[in-house]
């Protein structure tokens, strides 16, 4: 009996040691840096990654010190079901507790991206895909799927005219689509109010042809002050029956076009030359920013 008593007491004093050791082994941990020497690391969380893929990829880049532990830590923190896919800024010094907050709130990098006035749908994707943000063949078969399009409430075929110009703050892990709709949600944003605030004495044009005449007098304008000028040519030629003849409209369908426009890109058979086609073209030629929009109304 007396032996039984000892062999328990050796037991749960050897058991209390381990959990007391396990303890203070995850007290540090929870203290402790990845590294003691500061790196800064930009870590890409790929979306459907398990929390234990996540870990062992903290771990191999110096973030966490024990994958394992981590995985712990997120479990009793109830956060490993929320754990957001995206790329992140860390420091190796940070605590694992810091980057579990950072992974669950979804702190990713931010990236400003600018469209100019006078963007083209090749200009939009060609500059995301530089950005490193988006597929460029991905963006433009989006950009061209009528679906799409008028799921955004435009009537419309394509985006070009409706991604308005402006400065985006996007993050890698966003779609390309979440990208377009905010670019849409900036147009209705800008251009809605200003649509129903026009004059009575308004051209009677749709909004959609009033975008196209918009991203015309876009492409025909080198200042400001000749946007009210061009508009109202157009607008008068219209009236007329007249052809807009604008140089831009025969080289716009003309892949990879660079430079000035020649007398013979102005006999080339397109239905967006307006040298051979009267009324507007069938759609916008660029995405034109708020000045030629509302000069165009």
């Amino acid at each position: 009996m007396h032996k039984l008593l000892q062999g328990s007491m050796l037991l749960f004093a050897t058991a209390g040691t381990l959990i007391g050791g396990g303890l203070f082994c995850f007290w540090l941990f929870l203290h402790q840096p990845g590294s003691a020497t500061l790196e800064s690391k930009v870590i890409m969380v790929q979306p459907g990654l398990t929390v234990r893929e996540i870990s062992r990829l903290l771990a191999a880049e110096g973030v966490v010190s024990d994958p394992r532990l981590f995985r712990i830590l997120s479990r009793l923190r109830k956060a490993d079901q929320n754990l957001q896919a995206g790329e992140y800024r860390m420091t190796t010094t940070m605590t694992p507790e810091q980057v579990l907050a950072i992974l669950e709130a979804g702190k990713g990098i931010v990236h400003r991206v600018t469209f100019p006035e006078g963007s083209t749908l090749e200009d939009v994707a060609r500059i995301l895909a530089e950005a490193r943000l988006a597929d460029r063949e991905v963006l433009l078969s989006w950009m061209h799927n009528a679906d799409f399009v008028r799921s955004l409430g435009l009537n419309a075929d394509t985006l070009e005219g409706y991604l308005f110009p402006n400065t985006y703050h996007f993050l890698r892990s966003q779609s390309p689509t979440t990208m377009l709709r905010e670019m849409v949600r900036q147009f209705h944003r800008q251009v809605e109010p200003q649509w129903r605030q026009r004059p009575v004495a308004a051209p009677n044009l749709s909004l959609h042809q009033t975008v196209i005449l918009a991203s015309l007098v876009e492409k025909e304008a080198a200042t400001s002050a000749e946007r009210p000028i061009i508009a109202s040519v157009f607008r008068n030629r219209l009236n007329f029956g007249m052809k807009l003849q604008s140089d831009p409209t025969a080289v716009y369908d003309l892949e990879g076009f660079s430079g000035p426009v020649t007398g013979e890109h102005l006999k080339r058979d397109s239905r967006y030359n307006t040298y051979l086609h009267r009324g507007l073209p069938p759609g916008p030629i660029c995405n034109p920013g708020l000045a030629s929009l509302a000069a165009a109304m």
